[in-house]
């Protein structure tokens, strides 16, 4: 790789302002950041400043990195360091890359990636990561000390939080702009509107083709793809499947429909009635027709499923796990076991009076709401009454974070860092899904898996884990997920990445038209 002159950003000595206070202009430049030349793209997630509180779009546009990166085949890769060693079993070291210099031109040593780090494992997002010392052993290398034997340490260290800022990003310890080590550097951020970045020329891997780019939030599927199609944006991300088919006879536009490491799910309550008995949720899982669901109002674009991770995709998956769930006898049988009856004239069941009614919360993104119609019509076919209610995302995390729910819709990446130590969030019972589930077995082989060093034996247990689940159903997976993501044709060189960790604007480029 080739090594670049030092890039001095000394426009910025004059920024004050602090994080959160509205537009924060990095770079000189107007507060609208705006330009004809700018790459333009558009999707529904915010922008935010701060990689611990939403700063995920300064990764995916090439600002951030870390010391772990991750590769198309959903795999840890070297990012800042070019390799790490198991030195025992609670340490790691990582080597960092030579000639890596932050956007305002000082120097990437282990010095400035202990300081961040130590931020980030302060952190609540890093709770559940045991990382004990981070410390710097010369100044090529870092080391990190880990409570008990932790396996998936580098996984762990490639997510959206571990990303390595600069010293000059903080004042008196408080972050006042993300000065990082990207082929692009943060102009300007306007929390609720936009991201726009400026190309790094001293970057110490391959120079972007643009100069400029701007993310634009637009959380209207209709309005980017109606954006798209006038010009006004070279890519938009997270497009409805029920658009795939107009947009491929749109000439004009490229439609990539890459399925991802994420799922649709229904989450158990397992705590409180009616599922609190295994015996119901069982039965929900059967009484849903996956297939039906996704020919109908996903288009056939997803695919269905029944685990959290899909074996097409990775051998962390379990190939042995029946391929369809969908068993509406079945599903009456169980409810009937489980005292909810239904006379011949009624159409929902009651135990001892009551009605099995229940309700589902989710949030309008990922056509949620569409599915949970589906769903609706789908229970009642065994006698389940089902209320929809439709909440802004994180008025719904608010609701099921108090309990608050009987079931609630969502979606996850499942390799959202590349290791199925990701299977602990969703299933241990310090895990991060609200559904009260505790299974000994469960907790006992997540945990064993976190110690071991060799593949096939963590492969075994999480294999083991994800057939105690589908039996317990703490959750109902129901659809794998398709990114769904359009760009005008003269787009070229655009890879979509599986765990949507980048954009890899840097291999991007836009033919003449």
């Amino acid at each position: 790789m080739t090594e670049h002159a030092a890039f001095t950003m000394d426009r910025r000595t004059a920024l004050k302002t602090a994080l959160g206070g509205g537009t924060l202009a990095l770079a000189g430049c107007l507060a609208d950041g705006a330009s004809d030349d700018d790459f333009r793209i558009g999707a529904p997630w915010d922008v935010g400043s701060d990689p611990l509180e939403g700063g995920h779009a300064l990764r995916r546009m090439g600002v951030t990195e870390a010391l772990v990166a991750v590769d198309y085949d959903a795999e840890p890769e070297p990012g800042l360091a070019t390799d790490w060693e198991r030195v025992d079993d609670t340490r790691w070291e990582f080597s960092l890359r030579e000639g890596v210099t932050f956007h305002d031109g000082t120097a990437l040593t282990a010095d400035a990636v202990v300081t961040s780090l130590e931020r980030t494992v302060d952190a609540e997002a890093f709770a559940g990561v045991p990382i004990d010392v981070v410390e710097a052993v010369d100044d090529s290398t870092v080391g990190v000390e880990t409570e008990s034997p932790f396996a998936p340490l580098p996984a762990h260290l490639s997510r959206h939080e571990a990303v390595v800022l600069g010293p000059g990003s903080f004042d008196d310890g408080e972050l006042t702009e993300p000065i990082a080590t990207g082929p692009f550097v943060a102009d300007s951020i306007d929390p609720g509107s936009q991201l726009r970045v400026v190309r790094n020329d001293d970057y110490y891997g391959e120079t972007p083709a643009f100069e400029s780019v701007r993310y634009e939030v637009v959380e209207d599927d209709q309005t980017r793809r109606m954006r798209l199609e006038n010009g006004e944006l070279e890519m938009a991300r997270i497009l409805p499947q029920e658009a795939v088919d107009s947009l491929e006879a749109t000439d004009g536009i490229d439609v990539y429909t890459p399925e991802i490491p994420r799922i649709r799910f229904l989450t158990f309550d397992t705590q409180s009635e009616p599922f609190d008995d295994r015996r119901v949720r069982q039965a929900v899982t059967h009484a849903v027709d996956r297939e039906a669901l996704t020919d109908s109002v996903l288009e056939g674009v997803d695919d269905p499923a029944i685990a959290p991770i899909s074996p097409e995709m990775t051998d962390w998956a379990d190939p042995d796990l029946e391929e369809s769930l969908f068993d509406p006898d079945r599903a009456r049988d169980l409810l009937e076991e489980a005292g909810w009856t239904m006379a011949a004239d009624d159409e929902i069941r009651r135990r001892d009076g009551e009605m099995l009614s229940i309700e589902i919360v989710t949030f309008d993104a990922r056509s949620l709401p569409l599915i949970a119609e589906v769903l609706q019509g789908q229970l009642a076919d065994v006698g389940v009454d089902l209320e929809i209610t439709v909440l802004e995302y994180g008025t719904m995390l608010d609701t099921v974070s108090q309990g608050d729910f009987d079931a609630y819709l969502t979606s996850w990446g499942t390799l959202w860092y590349p290791d199925p130590d990701r299977l602990a969030d969703m299933f241990h019972s310090e895990g991060d899904l609200y559904h009260g589930y505790e299974n000994e077995t469960v907790d006992a082989l997540l945990e064993e898996a976190r110690e071991l060093d060799d593949r096939e034996q963590r492969r075994d247990r999480y294999h083991e884990v994800q057939s105690i689940v589908l039996e317990d159903a703490p959750i109902a997976v129901l659809t794998s997920y398709t990114n769904v993501v359009a760009t005008a044709s003269t787009v070229s060189g655009y890879e979509p990445h599986p765990t949507e960790i980048t954009y890899g604007l840097e291999r991007i480029d836009l033919e003449s038209s």
